[in-house]
C-alpha cells in the first residue's frame, strides 16, 4: 500500500503506534503542536542533530529501511555518548517520495524504535513531508551531571590518546557494499552500536579530559581535539586496533587497512584522552563493565610538535585531516 493512499494524519497515527512512549517526564508526546516534557533541573541538557540523505549517507540498494532507521538515530546517540551523557528525547523529521509504501515507512520507524528502546530514548515528535528522496533529520536531547560532561577542548600535554573497540570496520563494510562483494560483516556500517555505557563510565571516572566519537575517521577526530585543545599529538600506527575483518577486506580490495581506520569514519567508537597514570584503571573499568577493550594509540604533545603519526617503518610523518568532508 502507498503512503499517499492513507494520508499524512493516518501515517502519523501509524508511526505513533509503532513508537510509543515510556518516560514519566513526558507530559505530552506525539500528536500536538509541541511535545511537553519536565526535565530534572539538577542536570545539564544536551542537544544534538544529524541529517541523513539518500545518495549521500545511504543507498536504498545497499541498506534496508530498518537499517536506515536504526542508523539515523544511532549516530545521534553516539554524539550524546561522546559527551558522557544519557539520551532522552528525539524529534524525527523525514521526507519521503510520494510513491513510498506504508511498509517502507513502517520499517524505518521500527528500526528507530528498536535502537531507541535499547538506549532509553523516547521519540516524542517531528514532521513528515514529501521529498524527491529520503531525508531524515533527528534532533536528540540528552542530560548529564553538571560535573561530568566531556568536551573536545580539554586535552592536556602528556595525556594518552585512546579508542574503544576497534576501528575501520564501518569503512571496510561500506567498501564491500559498494563493490557488491559477497562477504559478510557489514553490520558495523549498517547497524552501528553507540558506546553509550562506555562513555558514561569514562566521563564519571573524572580521569578523561577530552572525548569525541569517531564519525569521520581517527585522523579527523584527532585534529578536532588538538585544534580545540591547542595541542599537538603523535599517533602510533602499529597500535591502532584493527579487526581481522578489516585486514581481510583490505587484502581483498588491495587497500591499506589503516586507511579504513584513519580516514574512513562511521565507526562510532569513542576517542578520548586521559591522564597517563589512569589508563590501566580506565581500561579495566570499561572492560569489566562493558567487555569493551580500550587501546592507547598515541599521546598529546605540545602544540609546537604538530600532529604526526609514526608509520609501520617508524617514520614520523604529518597526519593529514582526511576524514569524510561533505563539501570536498
Amino acid at each position: 500500500m502507498l503512503a499517499k493512499e492513507i494520508g499524512e494524519f493516518n501515517l502519523i497515527k501509524r508511526m505513533s503506534d509503532i513508537l510509543g512512549n515510556s518516560s514519566r517526564q513526558i507530559i505530552k508526546g506525539i500528536g500536538d503542536d509541541c511535545a511537553v516534557i519536565n526535565p530534572p533541573s539538577e542536570l545539564l541538557q544536551l542537544v544534538t542533530t544529524d541529517m541523513l540523505v539518500e545518495g549521500v549517507h545511504f543507498e536504498l540498494s545497499t541498506a534496508t529501511p530498518y537499517q536506515i532507521g536504526w542508523k539515523s538515530l544511532a549516530v545521534n546517540i553516539s554524539d550524546i555518548a561522546s559527551m558522557g551523557g544519557e539520551p532522552t528525547y528525539a524529534f524525527v523529521s523525514i521526507g519521503f517520495p510520494r510513491n513510498v509504501t506504508v511498509e517502507f515507512v513502517d520499517e524505518i520507524y521500527l528500526g528507530m524504535r528498536d535502537v531507541a528502546r535499547e538506549y532509553g530514548v523516547d521519540i516524542i515528535g517531528g514532521d513528515t513531508v514529501s521529498s524527491p528522496q529520503v531525508i531524515i533529520n533527528i534532533a536528540l536531547l540528552g542530560e548529564v551531571e553538571k560535573d561530568c560532561y566531556i568536551l573536545r577542548s580539554g586535552a592536556k600535554q602528556g595525556d594518552l590518546i585512546c579508542v574503544t573497540g576497534d576501528v575501520g570496520g564501518s569503512s571496510a563494510g561500506l567498501e564491500i557494499l559498494q563493490k557488491k562483494l559477497n562477504i559478510n560483516g557489514t553490520e558495523k556500517h549498517l547497524l552501528p552500536r553507540p558506546r553509550l555505557k562506555e562513555g558514561r563510565l569514562l566521563a564519571k571516572s573524572g580521569y578523561v579530559n577530552a572525548m569525541i566519537d569517531i564519525s569521520d575517521g581517527v585522523s579527523s577526530e584527532i585534529h578536532h581535539i588538538c585544534e580545540q585543545s591547542g595541542t599537538g599529538a603523535k599517533i602510533y600506527m602499529k597500535d591502532i586496533p584493527l579487526s581481522a575483518y578489516v585486514q581481510s577486506v583490505a587484502n581483498i580490495v588491495n587497500k591499506n587497512p589503516y586507511d579504513f581506520a584513519l580516514f574512513g569514519g562511521e565507526d562510532y567508537e569513542l576517542l578520548f584522552t586521559c591522564q597517563y597514570d589512569k589508563f590501566q584503571y580506565l581500561q579495566e573499568l570499561v572492560y569489566n563493565n562493558c567487555h569493551t577493550p580500550i587501546t592507547c594509540i598515541g599521546q598529546i604533545l605540545d602544540k609546537s610538535e604538530l600532529i604526526t603519526i609514526d608509520d609501520l617503518d617508524h617514520r614520523s610523518i604529518p597526519l593529514l585531516a582526511k576524514g569524510y568532508n561533505h563539501f570536498v
